[in-house]
């Protein structure tokens, strides 16, 4: 009986390959299309789906970086995703939704932990403001990009990060190894145009980067855990030595990015670390930055008009490129960033409470535009790129209840994270919980400058790092609790 099986099972396996190849061969000879290639990689990621998914999981983290835009290939679709991982994503996600309605088997300490309860209510006013939306069916798309990011590289995520700080490692060295292939490949193309050729560095992170800034942002929320792992004296001298190797890659990229927004993020995220290792006040800190937000706000006209004075533009000379970062005058980077901001605040005037809608800035913003911010990247159909700003671009995507809920979580996950490094006795969960806060920490002072969190390659480091401080906090909690307990 088993040998008859076994061979229906080959005869069914010779039958589908010559099928395939048949097909393969009419479509690639007659109709000149190649559609049916990657058919074998789709089954071949069900299979996982269905029989290891704690491997599929792992290959997503580890292609992330790797991932191509569709557009790359099909230059004329309509529909962009990131390939391959933005389809494992979304099949993750109906992978998690379908072990949720059916099993119910999902770690309840992570559910009940106050960051997933915020991160609920982020998800939740999203989805609200997607049907309320001036275009419901982009909205949607983007709620959906959204949420499988979240189910992947949080929820999920947290279920191998709990495994303890091997697998920690071993999901983060995944994601750098990848991030390193990137480096190398950009800039050794970056070579071959001239290292110090500032305006090509814009473009060379392409496929897998869309532009200079989410490549540099990137390699900046790493540079903390590459520093963490190599610091660890626990591990042994050849692992610690491995990350110490990566390091200078990841220094070169941040560097060659030319992205004055990244380099601003790792100096802020070093003033933090210092901070940290003083042991301040989570409280003294939240009111030294409203204090400096109110008296940015107070003095807003004479900043604007000092700024104004500095006529530095961008440049390949470091020292130049760096100042030119103030330049409001004649740096059209710069001007166009003002441009963007104007508008974003023009268009929540007008829909203060639900907004525009997730994702519908940029086809939206083109009418708000004024002489006076218009650049020579400006253009007439404003249809470039989004607000850049995570904070304005929420507050023109879902209202004022929408940036509420994006800004309470990061008060939130840097309280958590802070608060747990500040009183943990155990030397792993400072370090890791440090790493993770200054990676985030870099994210949010980005995020003042440009939004990628629709990026996948910016999303999954992103809340992963949320997940990796939600498994810290909650095995640290039951850690004091057990300690605790009478003899």
């Amino acid at each position: 009986m088993l040998e008859r099986i076994s061979h229906i099972k080959l005869i069914l396996f010779y039958f589908l390959s010559i099928l395939f190849i048949a097909c393969n061969l009419y479509l690639l000879t007659v109709k000149e299309t190649r559609d049916l290639i990657l058919l074998p990689i789709g089954f071949i990621v069900v299979a996982m789906a269905l029989y290891r998914l704690d491997v599929l999981f792992r290959l997503v983290i580890f292609l992330t970086p790797l991932s191509i835009p569709l557009t790359t290939f099909y230059p004329d679709s309509v529909v962009n995703m990131s390939l391959p991982s933005e389809p494992i994503l979304f099949g993750l996600l109906g992978i998690f939704v379908l072990r949720l309605l059916l099993e119910n088997d999902f770690d309840r300490k992570v559910w009940r932990h106050p960051v997933t309860f915020f991160i609920g209510i982020y998800l939740g006013w999203m989805l609200l403001t997607s049907f309320t939306s001036t275009m419901p069916l982009v909205s949607l798309k983007a709620f959906l990009a959204a949420a499988w990011f979240i189910s992947a590289a949080y929820f999920m995520a947290t279920q191998y990060l709990k495994q303890g700080f091997t697998s920690i490692r071993e999901l983060w060295l995944l994601f750098l190894v990848a991030m390193v292939i990137v480096i190398i490949l950009t800039i050794r193309k970056h070579i071959g145009y001239g290292l110090w050729n500032k305006q090509i560095a814009y473009k060379v992170p392409q496929p897998f980067f869309n532009d200079h800034t989410v490549y540099g942002a990137v390699i900046a929320m790493m540079i903390p855990y590459v520093v963490a792992f190599a610091w660890d004296r626990g591990s042994k001298m050849k692992i610690r030595l491995l990350f110490v190797l990566l390091l200078p890659f990841f220094l070169a990229g941040l560097v060659f990015s030319y992205s004055r927004a990244s380099w601003l993020s790792v100096t802020i995220a070093i003033a933090v670390w210092i901070i940290m290792k003083l042991r301040i006040r989570f409280t003294h800190l939240l009111l030294t930055t409203v204090t400096i937000v109110v008296i940015l706000f107070a003095f807003w006209t004479q900043i604007l008009l000092k700024l104004e004075t500095n006529k530095t533009d961008s440049s390949s000379n470091m020292m130049k490129h760096v100042e030119s970062m103030t330049n409001i005058s004649s740096d059209a980077s710069n001007v166009e960033r003002l441009n963007r901001w104007y508008c974003a605040l023009e268009m929540f005037k007008e829909k203060p409470v639900f907004g525009w809608g997730p994702n519908t800035y940029q086809f939206k913003y083109a009418p708000f535009q004024i002489h006076e911010f218009r650049t020579i990247i400006s253009t007439n159909s404003g249809d470039w790129g989004n607000a850049h700003s995570e904070y304005l671009g929420a507050l023109v995507s879902s209202g004022f209840p929408g940036l509420f809920a994006f800004l309470a979580l990061i008060v939130l996950i840097l309280y958590t994270g802070i608060r747990l490094y500040s009183r943990t006795n155990d030397a792993r969960t400072r370090l890791l919980s440090m790493a993770a806060v200054l990676s985030l920490v870099t994210y949010f002072v980005h995020s003042f400058l440009n939004n990628f969190l629709d990026m996948d390659n910016a999303a999954i480091p992103f809340w992963m790092s949320f997940a990796l401080i939600v498994v810290l906090d909650i095995q640290e909690r039951q850690s004091q609790s057990q300690q605790k307990r009478p003899a």
